[in-house]
């Protein structure tokens, strides 16, 4: 859940100290008008030096106070910053963790974000700037003279009461006007659709009676909503003079009776300064409303950021079926299949379409849970790092052969050249292949394959899983890569449609065929 303690703790604690520091800072601008101009009138009574001293304190002030207020937008775009990064960060982390479809992690990633970063974490630092701003209007105003500090703000805030006194009768025309307009555009709708059937019946007149119906009551809705919000900023304003004038006949009255120490100066300043209390004080009901509704949008599965890495299968490799089946559904994909392949045996897994050969190597690879059955990699249950899984569609990204190799993991350059040799592709690669840039478009279906069992090799797991690795190839190339795999100690499952029988033959490679019926169309292979 992203939240305020997420927030907290996503910002380095300096950060978060500016932030409140200059928030309070900046927020004086609400009262410096209030103070500047309300020294004005004491401008008559002194010499040209205190007012040219006065002048020069109004400058630095507002010089000062823009400056807090452009620190501050700056303070506040570090930590959206920051928070961006955490929150794409657990986005991603989440996509991964719960295997969502690539389309939806990166819906996550842009549309998601975009929203919580507009309408939460922006909203957060508004909400947090206008509450500085109504702390530091409100200890002002106060300051300046507390009974008419407390006059102005209770007359400012009855500005709000026609408004709040309007909001259910105002919500209430809102919602018959969207119901009869929605009626309006569906009775439109239908005259339009029927315009062939009408014609014919010669209906067109009688059935627009019904259009024009709905619609005459649709425009009334609107009117009667129009009407009522007219009512709410007549009443508004009303409300807006008397609290401009009615705390100054107050002041007025009470300056002359001498008391409270009520000057023009001060009744200026208040009525400069105390508007900013209330304003600040709808604009954090506001801001506070809006936050309420992003929290489904704040929902996010929570991940670790920072997972202990799982153990890595170093035995030799032997690999055990016991009783294995998968159901999707009621659809049997794989039959009840019993098998032991020794370490560092070759297998070939055979079979039509549909008959669960991809299914079995996702069993094997740890991927997918059997319904019945158990699959063990020396004597342990199968995990993905038990193995090296190899499809027909490699996985290289934008980046230099070390990276594609490495994943960001440490190994010498030494081991990199190693494999890079054992698969072939050294002298496919040129002068220095380790930082020579590739990316799919760079290189051949051979060579993203190669590359890629370069990269299983390199962590030398003790079972090699091949799905269809060289359907994309021409004869040479799939039979160079099969004698290159087959020299190797590895255990070597594979699943092809297309082989060479005295290759298999030669290298000693055993066939597990399956072959039984199947229901339609879920089978995945």
């Amino acid at each position: 859940m992203i939240d305020f303690t997420w927030l907290y703790r996503h910002l380095p604690r300096r950060l978060s100290l500016a932030l409140v520091l200059f928030a309070f800072l900046g927020g004086f601008e609400g009262v410096l008008n209030g103070y500047v101009l309300g020294q004005v009138p004491n401008l008559t009574t002194i010499d040209l030096t205190g007012r040219l001293r006065y002048v020069g304190v109004a400058i630095a002030l507002y010089a000062g106070t823009y400056y807090a207020g452009y620190i501050l937008n700056l303070l506040q775009q570090a930590a959206i910053r920051r928070w961006n990064v955490a929150l794409k960060t657990q986005m991603l982390q989440a996509s991964a963790a719960g295997g969502e479809a690539e389309s939806t992690g990166m819906n996550r990633l842009t549309n998601d974000a975009a929203q919580i970063q507009a309408r939460y974490f922006e909203a957060v630092v508004g909400l947090m700037q206008n509450a500085a701003m109504t702390l530091v209007s409100t200890w002002f105003v106060l300051t300046v003279n507390w009974l008419m500090g407390l006059i102005f703000i209770a007359f400012s805030a009855a500005a709000m009461l026609p408004m709040l006194a309007f909001t259910k009768s105002l919500s209430r025309l809102g919602q018959q006007w969207s119901e009869a307009n929605a009626k309006t555009l569906a009775a439109a709708q239908d005259w339009l659709q029927g315009q062939p059937e009408l014609q014919q019946y010669l209906a067109a007149g009688t059935f627009f009676a019904r259009v024009k119906a709905a619609l005459a009551l649709s425009e009334r809705r609107l009117q009667q909503q129009t009407a009522r919000q007219y009512t709410a900023q007549f009443a508004t304003a009303l409300m807006v003079v008397l609290g401009l004038f009615a705390p100054m006949l107050i002041g007025f009255l009470l300056m002359a009776r001498g008391g409270f120490g009520i000057t023009i100066a001060t009744l200026l300043t208040l009525q400069l300064s105390a508007d900013h209390v209330t304003a600040g004080v709808r604009a954090v009901v506001a801001g506070w409303s809006g936050l309420a509704g992003t929290r489904a949008l704040r929902q996010l599965p929570p991940v670790d950021a920072t997972p202990a890495p799982a153990p890595v299968a170093a035995g030799p490799g032997a690999v055990v079926l016991d009783g294995v089946s998968q159901t999707f559904g009621d659809q049997e994909v794989l039959a009840p299949t019993t098998r032991r392949l020794p370490a560092g045996s070759k297998t070939l897994i055979a079979g039509p379409s549909g008959v669960g050969k991809t299914t079995l190597l996702n069993l094997i690879a740890g991927r997918l849970k059997p319904t019945t059955g158990t699959v063990t990699i020396d004597g342990t249950q199968a995990t993905p790092q038990a193995v090296t899984y190899v499809t027909q569609q490699s996985w290289i990204f934008a980046g230099t052969v070390r990276e594609n190799l490495t994943l960001g993991q440490s190994f010498s350059d030494q081991q990199l050249t190693t494999v890079l040799t054992q698969v072939g592709l050294t002298s496919q690669l040129g002068d220095a292949p380790l930082d020579r840039p590739v990316s799919p478009a760079t290189l051949s279906g051979g060579q993203q394959q190669r590359l890629a069992i370069a990269r299983g090799l390199l962590r030398k797991r003790p079972v090699l899983l091949l799905d269809e690795i060289t359907a994309g190839l021409d004869d040479q190339a799939a039979l160079a890569i099969r004698e290159l795999l087959y020299r190797l100690p590895q255990t070597i499952i594979e699943v092809a449609h297309h082989y060479d029988r005295q290759l298999l033959a030669r290298d000693h490679v055993s066939e597990l065929t399956l072959n039984h019926e199947l229901t339609p169309a879920t089978a995945q292979d």
